[in-house]
């Protein structure tokens, strides 16, 4: 599997922050590339127990007014292996996730995997999905041999347990509208991204200006005015800068899900905080 530093979407083209929360996922990239040059792993995951089958997701999908939040995973073999290296080979990120989702997850609320679910999920939900793949496949540990501390450079064995990921919940998991509040008392009325909005992004390639216009076009349902006048799907181009990014952060902060670019440990010998991103190439690592 190719580098990774966009296979798992961390929609950074959003503003200023990603959508995994981290504000710059550049530097944690890098972070990550420094304390992996010196690991001595064969290439391969050490692979413990198998975690479980089932996955609860944040918000789920909504079937004649009911919703569903329970999914099943399966374990990942060869015939899948093949696939993820031959999309790999075309150097399609996005598509490595797609069908990570579409050959490992078998059903949502009892309905089998298709695009059409895929695409109806949050993407947070979609990233929750990756990590039960992760656990059905190589079980919920991830090993690292000879990480070097930035701070005291020591070489670091270290054991990831992806519990300890950080993720963000929804308090109204059913709630579908949002309100933004943005400059001169005016609101702007959203939804948060799901699966066709991170595709839809992922095909604007070196714009980030016009992958924000993107997600905003799509995501801004109204703007009301502080007198009350309302505009319904507002040209984004038309929005000013700040209250572009007051909807962009709020989008990266509100989607819920593992935030893997997020994580970190605190080295016991200098007692310091360490970067660790986590991502598809590491937690699926030789596949």
């Amino acid at each position: 599997m190719p580098d990774e530093s966009n296979v798992l979407p961390d929609f950074d083209s959003f503003g200023s922050t990603a959508i995994s929360g981290l504000e710059n996922p550049e530097e944690a990239h890098a972070a990550t590339q420094a304390l992996l040059k010196e690991d001595r792993d064969s290439g391969r995951p050490v692979i413990d127990k198998p975690g479980g089958n089932q996955v609860t997701l944040e918000r789920g999908i909504c079937r004649d007014g009911i919703w569903y939040r329970d999914a099943t995973v399966r374990e990942l073999n060869g015939y899948d292996e093949e696939a993820l290296a031959a999309v790999s080979a075309a150097g399609t990120p996005f598509k490595i996730f797609e069908t990570l989702l579409m050959r490992g997850v078998v059903s949502v609320g009892g309905e089998p995997m298709s695009r059409k679910l895929a695409g109806e999920l949050l993407i947070g939900d979609r990233e929750l999905l990756i990590l039960g793949i992760r656990r059905a496949t190589f079980g919920s540990d991830v090993e690292f041999e000879r990480l070097p501390c930035p701070h005291c450079e020591e070489l670091v064995d270290l054991t990831v347990h992806l519990d300890t990921v950080p993720t963000v919940r929804l308090e109204d998991p059913e709630r579908i509208e949002y309100e933004v509040p943005l400059r001169g008392g005016a609101t702007a009325v959203v939804r948060l991204p799901d699966g066709r909005d991170q595709e839809a992004v992922f095909a604007i390639k070196n714009n980030t200006a016009r992958q924000d216009s993107e997600i905003l076009g799509r995501c801004v349902l109204r703007l009301v005015k502080a007198d009350g006048t309302e505009t319904r799907k507002p040209n984004p181009q038309s929005m000013s800068v700040a209250d572009r990014r007051a909807v962009s952060d709020f989008l990266v902060r509100t989607q819920p899900g593992p935030r893997l670019l997020d994580f970190s440990f605190t080295h016991d010998t200098c007692g310091e905080e360490v970067p660790l991103p986590l991502s598809l190439a590491t937690l699926f690592r030789g596949v």
